[in-house]
């Protein structure tokens, strides 16, 4: 009997154990599949918003010491015919102000061309010999450049040096360096998340130096550099950023690593894997005496309690599952537990709730950086607007010799091309957030394309370049679309081959792409192209091309000037587009660029477009003598601007400084159109427009937005706000022209 007991029982208990040991294997390894996609996760999105604060304040650092170099201050102190005691002194004192006022700030020197210093905001730097510090050996040599990172002994506040060259009318006759303490990239003191124990971010310097790290005794000690690790985790990261796994001082860590491009720097997030993975250890040392206890009771029939039990485990374990493959939006059942399983179930659940908050805050410094892209047009486009507008004035209205006429032609073509570069970069953030629309009407491409051609008949005439249009016959003309856009990477693509272009031809083509397979009925494929006969590319060169702020290498930022964004621009306009671009070039023998779109034939061939024609006019031929504008703009430049814009018109004009001005005189008389602007003191605009929409006999006054506010999200909020029309600065006196015309000569 006791033979036939133990064939009966032992293969129970046997399979029962190996079902036992499947099981606590299949949540060890879910549960440590669930740990390391959360901690790659939230190592990713935390080392992504470091790298965008250091790439922004490392950019802030370098305009900041663009700006300086220029100053009056600088150059005096420098130049052969004013250097002396006297501008020093001025100098001295006008850098100690600057370090007052910016906390930021923490030296300011200047330095002659033979490297001692003339003037400082420290006066012990003064008259000391700075000419065998590498950073102001370029800058002498004519760079800016980033010096070496320090990190205070007690403080340990991250500061980097930043120098410049200063270039006065006798060439480079010194260098401006800035040491500028970064605000706080990286909080150790804050304790508030799960992860926080486990994972940290550090950043590591190229020379192996960590500039921060939560082991206080590495951040900051020179003596305690990593260089290989650093060549390690560029290999294996790079600009993009990649998961990493490395071995640091005899220590296994994982988590995720990104080079910033700005200062080449390292940053990296990432856990010991023995805590890391301590939580999926302990869940199944969990599950493995929870599986035991059941096998005990499984063997004393006990078997409705064990599939209760089981059933649990196995709903956390596919919960685990779930979360593993990125599924956070399911709410966990939560059920009232007190045992391991309770443990278990908290775990899960408390790392759901830390992956929805680092997801919430992803969004927020999302946010904050279209808030400060939006302050940043803002602040831009009001004294480009004083410029571009006191330039076309003074076009407009002659008295000036052809050289200072040539002088103001290129002021104005040099505060488009900032407007032009302040577009962009709005651009690029509206792409990245997932933000940027695509209009959906009616336009002739071959339009588009010969107008965008005959923006660069002027340049490509004065280089000697052939600039041709190819346009396919099979090849339709009107579609549905947004061609704006088009026209835009047309644009982009046509300035690269002008720009690196000097002889030959610059050819355009545009034909139907017969490889394409429609994607609904009334869709065509199209394909264009710019064939440059230009320097070329490698094919290295080639595969940076479409990443933001990139250029082919330093030199051609030097040489031919840009910011990278073009082409990073138009990749994803196309991509918009349900598009693709592709890049063909020989070094010394030229480049194309093609681009592919899908486009849907305009149905009335054209007929649409012909009713939306509007014929111009001048502001003398509106007809409008007599008519009541009130102007609301508190900057006295563009209140000028703007009347002198206008004054042709023989409109009556009356200017206020604020909203609440407005509203006054919008009581006190009456008015045939106000230009509004949306930031004022006292009173702002939108603020002055709803309370002017609930004044009597004024429902219909058109009241137009005159705003340097340029983000999408403004012009909503300013209609939503009970404005008629919109219209940024800087103005367009064709824009501005055609708002009149709209609001006040045709009713």
């Amino acid at each position: 009997m006791r033979s036939l007991r133990a064939k009966l029982i032992l293969p129970f208990i046997l399979g029962t154990l190996s079902l036992t040991l499947l099981l606590v294997w299949y949540t060890y390894s879910s549960a440590r599949k669930a740990m390391e996609d959360a901690m790659i996760i939230i190592s990713e999105s935390k080392t992504n918003h470091a790298a965008s604060s250091m790439a922004l304040l490392f950019k802030s650092a370098s305009s900041s010491v663009q700006n300086l170099v220029a100053d009056p201050h600088v150059i005096s102190a420098v130049s052969p015919e004013t250097r002396g005691r006297a501008s020093w002194d001025q100098a001295t004192e006008w850098l100690e102000t600057l370090t007052q006022s910016n906390e930021y700030y923490r030296d300011l020197l200047i330095v002659d061309r033979s490297g001692v210093c003339v003037a400082s905001s420290n006066p012990g730097h003064t008259g000391v010999y700075f000419g065998d510090s590498p950073h102001v050996i370029r800058a002498l040599g004519g760079m800016y450049t980033f010096g070496e990172p320090s990190v205070g002994k007690v403080t340990k506040k991250l500061s980097i040096t930043v120098a410049g060259p200063v270039d006065t009318e006798h060439g480079i006759m010194g260098a401006f360096t800035m040491v500028y303490d970064l605000p706080s990239i990286v909080d150790y003191k804050v304790n508030d998340s799960f992860d926080s124990q486990t994972i940290s971010t550090a950043l590591l310097a190229p020379n192996g130096f960590f500039a921060a790290h939560k082991d206080m005794s590495i951040m900051g000690n020179k003596a305690r550099t990593y260089p290989d690790l650093y060549k390690a985790l560029l290999a294996a990261a790079g600009e993009r950023g990649e998961r990493v796994q490395y071995v640091m001082d005899d220590e296994e860590y994982i988590g995720y690593a990104k080079m910033d491009p700005s200062s080449r720097w390292m940053v990296v997030t990432s856990g010991k894997e023995g805590e890391v993975f301590a939580p999926a250890t302990r869940t199944g040392g969990i599950v493995l005496a929870i599986s035991l206890f059941f096998l005990v009771v499984i063997s004393l029939l006990v078997l409705p309690v064990a599939n209760r039990l089981l059933s649990s485990l196995f709903s956390l374990v596919g919960y685990a599952k779930k979360v593993s493959e990125g599924e956070l939006e399911e709410e966990l059942i939560v059920k009232d537990r007190n045992d391991e399983l309770g443990t278990l179930q908290d775990a899960l659940k408390s790392l759901v709730m830390s992956l929805r908050r680092m997801l919430l805050e992803t969004q927020e410094a999302s946010r904050m950086k279209g808030q400060f892209l939006a302050n940043m047009s803002h602040e831009i486009r009001t004294p480009l607007n004083v410029i571009l507008g006191l330039a076309h004035l003074s076009l407009r209205d002659g008295g000036m010799s052809e050289k200072q006429r040539g002088y103001m032609e290129k002021t104005q073509m040099a505060a488009k091309s900032l407007l032009g570069l302040i577009n962009d970069v709005l651009d690029i953030s509206k792409v990245e957030a997932g933000m940027l629309s695509m209009d959906h009407i009616p336009f002739n491409l071959r339009e588009t394309a010969e107008n965008t051609l005959a923006i660069h008949t002027e340049t490509a005439q004065g280089k000697g370049i052939i600039l041709s249009l190819d346009y396919d016959s099979q090849l339709p003309e009107f579609f549905i679309g947004d061609p704006l856009r088009i026209g835009q990477v047309l644009n982009n693509l046509l300035s690269n081959a002008l720009k690196f272009t000097s002889r030959g031809e610059v050819a355009v083509t545009c034909r139907l792409d017969r490889d394409a397979v429609p994607e609904a009925p009334g869709t065509v494929g199209v394909v264009c192209s710019v064939k440059d006969s230009g320097i070329g590319m490698s094919p290295e060169t080639c595969e940076k091309l479409f990443q933001p702020f990139t250029q082919a290498d330093a030199s051609i930022t030097r040489q031919f000037g840009g910011t990278g964004l073009g082409l990073a621009i138009s990749a994803r306009l196309v991509a918009l587009m349900h598009g693709e671009f592709t890049v063909s070039s020989i070094e010394g023998e030229g480049s194309t660029f093609s681009f592919s779109m899908v486009l849907e034939q305009d149905s009335s061939n054209g007929a649409s477009l012909e009713a939306e024609e509007i014929s111009e006019a001048t502001f003398e031929q509106l007809g409008i003598q007599g008519k009541r504008i009130l102007i609301a703009e508190d900057n006295p430049l563009n209140q000028l601007i703007i009347q002198e814009l206008i004054a042709p018109s023989g409109a009556d004009m009356t200017v206020v400084d604020n909203g609440q001005e407005a509203v006054e005189a919008i009581k006190a008389g009456r008015y045939d159109l106000v230009l509004m602007d949306m930031q004022m003191p006292v009173m702002g605009g939108l603020e002055a427009t709803r309370i002017i929409r609930t004044l009597p006999g004024v429902e219909e006054l058109p009241i137009i937005a005159f705003t340097a506010n340029a983000m999408d999200e403004d012009k909503v909020t300013g209609l939503a706000g009970g404005m008629t029309d919109y219209l940024t600065k800087p103005v367009e006196p064709a824009r501005l022209l055609r708002m009149l015309r709209v609001w006040l000569a045709d009713r």
